[in-house]
């Protein structure tokens, strides 16, 4: 018999098939029991329903995206040249892991879902976006305090630079940008960053 583990963790990955190729509306319990096998009955044992493994689903697919990003040593010897290093390695990791196909799915269908279930978009936003932004904070804070800007601002301002519109044009379909474009958008922002003066007015 298989342990209790594993036959949740098969649940789970047939779940994240399932939905991100049918989309939330068109999945059903009876669509992951087949592809998950065993029985209806031992979904039920670990998820009350759809909405319930669509929770589980958003958690595990943030939690494997966010692993690159969690990986980046933020570990600074407070020169400009070292912030502009670890910016280089953070802004790279966190773009590849916007431009990812599965990353670019889970997007599309919490966006379409997220009116309807915004508890769903919280938890998307408190695993995902919203913890990668929280690292590059705290980094900042306690690495190389600004003398004016609060560290969450600048750390929102580099991410929003990092991406500038590679994710828009590849949410819509437009285009993925490659590696080479990647690291010249890094780059530039990383300067755009490095060169704006610490006032005020980005509180």
């Amino acid at each position: 018999m298989a342990p209790e583990g594993s036959k949740r963790h098969r649940i789970i990955e047939a779940a994240i098939a399932v939905f991100l190729e049918h989309g939330y509306a068109a999945t059903s319990v009876d669509r992951i029991q087949q592809r998950a096998g065993g029985s209806k009955a031992t979904i039920y044992r670990y998820f009350h329903g759809k909405a319930e493994l669509f929770a589980a689903i958003i958690e595990t697919l943030v939690a494997q995206m966010t692993a690159p990003i969690d990986r980046q040593p933020l570990t600074p010897d407070g020169t400009t040249e070292e912030l502009a290093s670890t910016l280089a390695r953070f802004g790279r990791a966190y773009l590849d892991v916007l431009l990812e196909t599965r990353s670019l799915a889970l997007y599309r269908m919490v966006m379409a879902e997220s009116g309807r279930f915004p508890e769903l978009g919280k938890l998307f936003y408190t695993r995902g976006p919203g913890r990668v932004a929280a690292q590059l904070t705290e980094y900042l804070r306690s690495h190389h305090p600004p003398a004016d800007c609060a560290p969450d601002v600048q750390a929102r301002e580099f991410l929003s630079l990092a991406r500038a519109d590679l994710h828009l044009k590849a949410l819509l379909g437009v285009d993925i940008a490659g590696p080479a474009e990647r690291d010249r958008t890094v780059s530039r922002a990383i300067a755009v960053f490095l060169a704006q003066p610490r006032r005020n007015h980005c509180r």
